[in-house]
């Protein structure tokens, strides 16, 4: 290769280099985008004192604290519930403005009590006939007002006046229909006066007689249509008012017109509550759980929970990202990794039961839940401890404990519910009040009338004959659904067997009292083996026997260390970036570990205690919003590598650069050039231009303006604020060059430059001074003091150059010409060479002038030593051009 190849190829490689590294930062950059954050706002955190529902609402729908673009409703003034977006608020909105807020609703207490009483009417009949006995209905008091019976009886049937008045004033034995109504037909009761009496309470038995007489005597189909208009003209409101009235006379009975008005209203209203758009979205939701069996998988779950439970306008709200991992080592705790602690093995636990074993197996197994259930394991199942185990101690502890008191009873009812469900299914199924009522609902004059009642308000009698169905499906009338009672009590007895078993889990019982903290800590030592400690509370001012408590009260909880905040240092300003202090797992530990919960109940219990009031008021704490930010992983990894990576984007230059002036030393260019009349700073000068020109082609092409000649120290430390303010997405400005990016610190970037200005000023003295007092081989030094010489800044620094004194006229050579100026002036030169006697050189006085070339030649001109007959010979293309330059003048001048 040429030595031009070689200067392109160098050209390249300086352009290709710091190019390449700056393609793979570009790179880095596309697979690792900004993270813009809009503004933030956070939904407040309910404490036990708000009340249990939203106490453990709060937890489940802020276990990643979501991050809204709008102020949430917690934050409007008079507003502290977040959720009445959720599906179940917006139920029990419409539920409340539909069905609670109507007129009629309280009246469905009575119905109830009137019901209560139709059941006691009919157990009596059932288990207790004679507390009845004789009692009975007269057939007059339970016909319609205007009813045609009386006159079938006279004209159609043509039976007499005295045995129609005796049957419109006999009384209906109502025990004998305690079973359902017999399957006699009235052909048979009539002609046999044991069943005549059984069914009949006559006033008189010649009236009996009369009666039997007569009946036995009409035909079959008479009989039928006697039996079709007595049904016909039954008024069922005036029978089911008086039906109690037989067991108690003082009873005011059940009012059916009472009851179809209430039940008609709220029919309607029920099913413009179906309509709303909270009861589509609540069918939505549990459909999967009703005709599917259950949640798909754990995320479902999940997501049903949260559009029940929280409903947040955002969907879920976004998570904001902490990029500070690295700060404190606070995940390693929340991860478990920890080399101190050894690794847990689950054992089974005698004091849950084998459901509960099973899910705490299969989330310890799976390497993710095992982290949130590590979590959340000792506020669910976990022990608190307190010290002293005073009546005064337990007295605040009895009044904070109600959050868990009420869970209790939660847990207590829907324990009972495994008693009530069977009786409930029971009732129902095949209890005879309900048969009594099905049997009723399909007479046909009972349907007819029920069809007239609610057919304006879209029911007939066939939907709740068949919404009481008990049979098999394929038992159903034609043209129903295929829905009834048994489904929604199927629904509701999964998700209350479901929960019961969830709520077994939890530990409830929660407060274990110590004689001392001593013993205290020993046992918070154990339960942490199994992840089973909450808190300690420790009351200091209060001792062992104490039953009241001091005017004022000094307690301390104690917890494990990795459950709450740390504070081994207040912040990390080298490690900063933009964000809100709200990741769940590293900034809000005193909220999910349970420190904040903890102190709001003993709080609440002092403030109960001492005054022996409730407090009415709950605490719930609200994040401060957060505006929006850019958050960069990339520049705050590169931050720490920018300043070597801009090292080495021209290293390849700056080493070159060097060896090139190295080499012209070496190659004794540099003092030829002086000796043909070139400045030292004119030497520089041209090398400064030189790697400018060529480093500013690659700045340009990385958009940057760097040199090589800065400080390396500024230089790093330039680069590093630059992509601190690049970082925090404000960027470097003009009007903030001069400040720091670092709370307290009172560098800045305009530092930067003035100390690599400095830099630069430096070096260049420090070159300019090495250069003089060592020039190099082929230089010629001057002496250390050089700056203090008067003719180094006053003349050039070395002798003028003087025409050649010679001590004889010598009339075998020109004369040297009067008017051209000396440039190079040798006298008395002489040269010796090594293991010679005469010398080379005696004596050699001569002259170069500006303005002329002068050159030493051989005898014949010639530069190839084999054919040069006389004069110097030249041993090497590298002696040649050597001589040619140190022989050769070239003064400013030409």
């Amino acid at each position: 290769l040429t030595t031009w190849d070689l200067e392109r190829l160098r050209f390249l490689v300086e352009l290709a280099w710091p190019l390449s590294l700056f393609l793979v930062l570009v790179w880095l950059r596309k697979a690792n985008p900004v993270y813009r954050q809009h503004e933030c706002h956070f939904p407040n955190k309910a404490m036990p004192s708000a009340g249990t529902l939203p106490w453990l609402q709060g937890i489940f729908c802020n276990m990643n604290n979501p991050c809204f673009r709008s102020p949430t409703p917690g934050e409007s003034p008079g507003i502290v519930s977040n959720y009445n977006n959720s599906i179940l608020a917006r139920v029990y909105q419409d539920a409340q403005e539909l069905l609670l807020q109507a007129p009629e609703i309280h009246d469905l207490g009575r119905i109830w009590e009137e019901l209560l009483i139709m059941i006691q009417f009919m157990e009596t009949m059932r288990t207790n006939p004679e507390r009845i006995a004789g009692r009975g209905l007269r057939i007059r008091d339970i016909l319609k007002e205007e009813e045609t019976l009386t006159s079938f009886l006279l004209n159609d049937a043509g039976l007499s006046d005295s045995v129609v008045f005796q049957l419109i004033n006999s009384q209906v034995r109502p025990e004998q229909f305690a079973y359902g109504v017999p399957d006699l037909t009235l052909k048979d009761i009539a002609c046999s006066q044991t069943l005549l009496n059984r069914f009949i309470i006559f006033s008189s038995q010649r009236g009996m007689h009369a009666v039997y007489n007569a009946m036995c005597a009409l035909s079959q189909e008479t009989l039928q249509q006697i039996e079709d208009s007595l049904y016909a003209n039954v008024d069922f409101f005036k029978l089911f008012q008086l039906l109690p009235t037989v067991l108690d006379s003082k009873s005011q009975g059940v009012d059916l017109r009472s009851w179809g008005r209430v039940l008609s209203n709220v029919s309607q209203a029920v099913r413009e509550l179906a309509g709303r758009r909270s009861i589509q979205d609540l069918l939505l939701v549990l459909q999967p759980f009703v005709q599917g069996g259950g949640p798909e998988s754990f995320s479902h779950l999940m997501s049903a929970l949260s559009d029940l439970l929280c409903g947040y306008p955002e969907g879920s709200g976004s998570r904001i990202y902490s990029f500070n991992w690295y700060e404190d080592n606070n995940y390693k705790a929340f991860l478990g990794v920890d080399s101190t602690k050894k690794e847990s093995i689950y054992f089974y636990d005698n004091t849950t039961t084998p459901f509960c074993n099973a899910l705490i197996q299969s989330m310890e197994s799976n390497p993710l839940t095992k982290i949130a259930w590590s979590a959340v394991k000792p506020l669910l199942m976990g022990k608190i401890l307190f010290a002293p185990d005073s009546p005064a101690v337990k007295q605040i502890l009895k009044n904070a404990n109600s959050t868990f008191e009420e869970l209790e009873r939660l847990r207590l009812l829907t324990k009972a519910w495994e008693e009530v469900g069977p009786q409930l299914w029971h009732f129902f199924q095949s209890s005879l009040q309900m048969n009594m009522i099905r049997n009723t609902l399909k007479n046909p004059a009972v349907r007819d009338f029920l069809n007239g009642q609610l057919g304006a308000e879209g029911l007939t009698a066939e939907d709740v004959i068949n919404f009481l169905h008990n049979g098999c499906p394929e038992n159903r009338e034609e043209g129903v659904a295929d829905f009834d009672w048994r489904n929604i009590f199927n629904v509701t007895d999964q998700a209350l067997r479901l929960f019961n078993q969830y709520l077994e889990c939890f530990t409830l019982d929660k407060f274990e009292g110590h004689a001392d903290e001593t013993q205290l800590t020993h046992q918070a030592l154990n339960l942490l083996e199994e992840n089973k400690f909450w808190a300690g509370v420790v009351f200091p001012d209060i001792h062992s026997g104490a039953s009241k408590l001091p005017r004022h009260m000094n307690y301390k909880i104690r917890m494990d260390i990795d459950a709450v905040e740390k504070t081994n240092k207040i912040k990390d300003r080298w490690y900063w970036d933009p964000g809100p202090r709200a990741d769940p797992v590293d900034d809000l530990r005193y909220i999910w570990g349970g420190f904040a919960y903890l102190q709001d109940m003993i709080e609440h219990g002092i403030i109960k205690t001492q005054t022996n009031t409730e407090v009415p008021s709950g605490i719930y704490l609200q994040q401060m919003p957060y505006p929006c930010f850019v958050d960069d992983m990339f520049m705050i990894t590169l931050n720490r590598s920018f300043p070597i990576f801009m090292v080495l984007a021209w290293i390849y230059s700056v080493s070159m650069i060097v060896k090139s002036i190295v080499l012209e030393k070496e190659m004794r260019l540099k003092e030829a050039m002086k000796n043909r009349g070139v400045t030292n700073g004119v030497i520089w000068y041209t090398w400064f231009l030189d790697s400018f020109v060529m480093m500013s082609v690659s700045v340009s092409l990385l958009t940057a303006l760097i040199t090589s000649l800065l400080s390396p120290v500024a230089f790093g430390f330039g680069t590093e604020y630059l992509s601190r303010y690049e970082e925090q997405g404000v960027g470097l400005q003009w009007d903030n060059i001069r400040t720091s990016p670092l709370e307290g610190d009172e560098y800045s970037f305009f530092f930067s430059i003035e100390m690599m200005l400095f830099d630069a000023l430096l070096y260049g003295i420090l070159t300019w001074y090495l250069e003089n007092i060592f020039p190099g081989e082929y230089g010629i030094p001057r002496p250390w003091y050089f700056p203090l010489q008067e003719s180094y800044w006053l003349e050039s620094g070395y002798p003028k150059a003087e025409k050649t004194a010679t001590a004889y006229v010598n009339t075998f050579f020109e004369p040297e010409p009067p008017d051209l100026i000396p440039g190079v002036c040798v006298q008395n030169l002489v040269k010796i060479f090594a293991g010679r006697t005469k010398p080379a050189v005696d004596g050699m006085n001569v002259t170069f002038y500006e303005g002329q070339i002068t050159a030493f030649l051989g005898g014949s001109g010639c530069a190839n030593p084999g054919h040069c007959p006389t004069g110097l010979t030249l041993s090497s293309v590298e002696q040649q051009a050597d001589l040619s330059i140190l022989l050769a003048s070239v003064f400013p001048s030409t």
